[in-house]
């Protein structure tokens, strides 16, 4: 083991190391205040001595880590914390017990002892890993690496919010403010400045989630969202400026970069920024909701008058599809009476009747006479008609077309239709004479009818049902009625 004695010695660093350094160039006291800088945005390797001044073991070990780090001339650099000083950082980083050594790389914490080193192998080793990449001899655990990730982000947090001033503070919160006011001057709407606003939160809350990421502290202003919505405009600039964006001369496309060449940025600055966004949009979502749904009435209304334009076009195009109509040509549709089949002829408007004779499908014998009826046009001529027969079509108002029925011969003959009817009508009336048996349930009692019988324990009747019909009856009666007459007057001839 080392020891107390031990440590005053520092142990050899790798052979080919550099010439000395001074000790204000490589060994330096942390605060609150100056930690983001001197550890996380460091650009060398960082060994970061938690201690106080109480501490026996602390006064032995410092003095040997501040030797090793002149030694080292520059390869990595020692930052001294007192705990008592400085309780929030050291409580960040959760340290119980004093001395605490945490090794740094890139802003991130790689590996850490506690204690005095066990003996100049172990801090040799240790001090290989920090400034090989990583690659320490026994490598720390999964659970450990989970940890330091943990500690890191804690202390990101805590050392950027530390890092920047109340005032710095309430500076940006008031530019921030008036940009997203003159916004709404520029883009003419609250929902449009809206739209920006939420754009650069988003690119500020990427950065926050991840402060180590590069490619989320470039923003393409050619890009066609980004462009649209913030490139254009001034104030939407001027917010990511105020957060530390630059432009970036070396980048082909016009580009603002955070932090070029470093390993991480604070992010103080970025959470002030976007919290005072979500402040403005919330102060201001009443007004952002009226404009939204202005812009969305004006969108629905420009919808409705561009469909309204195109069903007008469409409107217009099948006017000239519509063919035009020949007023010297008659379009007929025309059937035979009797038969369900149309026929379709087209015919001059200068035609006579006499051509729609001409162009039936079947032979008419000589002599027979043709009815043609045009029902639309309230037209019944007969072919016996000469004078009407001899108009053309177009005095007939048969033109430009019309549907008719053409009647051949004068029908079937009337005697053998009035004979038909009344065999038919006698047939029915022998069919309705007669009598049949009904049974009803309780409905008509035995006394009701002589030809009743009771049925089913006198719950019911048979009864005998004439079906004569009224006019059949009345057939009937009226002979009885004449026979009487006739007996009438002959009693009154012979008194």
């Amino acid at each position: 083991s080392m020891g107390i004695e031990g440590a005053q010695a520092a142990p050899a660093l790798p052979q080919g190391a550099p010439k000395p350094s001074k000790k204000e160039d490589v060994v330096f006291q942390a605060t609150a205040e100056n930690i983001q800088k001197l550890v996380l945005e460091s650009p060398v390797p960082v060994l970061l001595d938690v201690y106080a001044d109480w501490c026996g073991p602390c006064k032995a070990l410092t003095p040997a880590l501040e030797q090793m780090a002149v030694k080292g001339g520059g390869v990595f650099r020692l930052v001294k914390l007192n705990t008592d000083e400085e309780r929030t950082i050291s409580a960040a980083l959760e340290v119980t017990s004093l001395p605490t050594i945490f090794g740094f790389k890139d802003g991130k914490i790689i590996h850490s002892f506690k204690g005095m080193p066990r003996n100049e192998e172990f801090m040799k080793n240790f001090m290989m890993g920090l400034l090989a990449g990583g690659k320490f001899d026994p490598a720390p655990t999964e659970e450990e690496k989970q940890k330091y990730s943990e500690l890191s982000n804690k202390l990101i947090k805590i050392a950027g919010a530390s890092g920047f001033s109340f005032s710095q503070r309430e500076r940006l919160q008031d530019r921030t403010n008036n940009k997203l006011d003159e916004l709404v001057e520029v883009r003419g709407d609250m929902s449009d400045a809206d739209e920006s606003a939420k754009v650069i939160r988003s690119l500020l809350s990427n950065i926050i989630k991840d402060p180590f990421e590069t490619k989320f502290r470039k923003v393409n202003l050619e890009n066609k969202v980004i462009a649209a919505r913030i490139g254009a405009f001034e104030p939407a600039l001027a917010i990511l400026k105020s957060v530390g964006f630059k432009e970036d001369e070396d980048s082909p496309t016009k580009t603002l970069v955070l932090g070029k060449g470093k390993k991480i940025v604070n992010i103080a600055p970025l959470n002030v920024a976007r919290d005072a966004i979500d402040k403005w949009i919330d102060n201001n979502r009443r007004a952002i909701a009226t404009a939204l749904r202005k812009k969305q009435d004006e969108a629905a209304r420009t919808k409705l008058l561009d469909e309204a334009e195109e069903v007008e076009s469409d409107d217009e195009e099948e006017e000239e599809d519509v063919p035009q109509i020949d007023l010297n040509e008659c379009e007929l549709k025309f059937r035979i009476e009797g038969k369900n089949k149309l026929h379709d002829v087209t015919l001059s408007a200068d035609d006579t009747l006499e051509a729609i004779i001409e162009a039936l499908p079947v032979k008419v014998p000589d002599g027979v006479e043709i009815t043609i009826t045009c029902a639309a046009r309230r037209l019944i001529v007969k072919s016996t008609d000469e004078e009407a027969m001899g108009k053309t079509l177009r005095e007939s108002k048969l033109t430009p077309a019309a549907s008719i029925v053409v009647k051949i011969g004068s029908g079937v003959d009337r005697t053998e239709s009035t004979s038909s009817l009344k065999e038919r009508a006698a047939a029915r009336k022998e069919q309705s004479k007669g009598e049949h048996t009904m049974q009803s349930i309780g409905i008509y009692a035995k006394d009701d009818n002589a030809k009743g019988n009771l049925i089913d324990g006198g719950g019911g009747t048979w009864y005998e049902q004439d079906v004569t019909t009224d006019d059949e009856a009345e057939e009937e009666v009226e002979e009885p009625m004449g026979e009487a007459d006739e007996s009438a007057s002959d009693n009154e001839g012979s008194e």
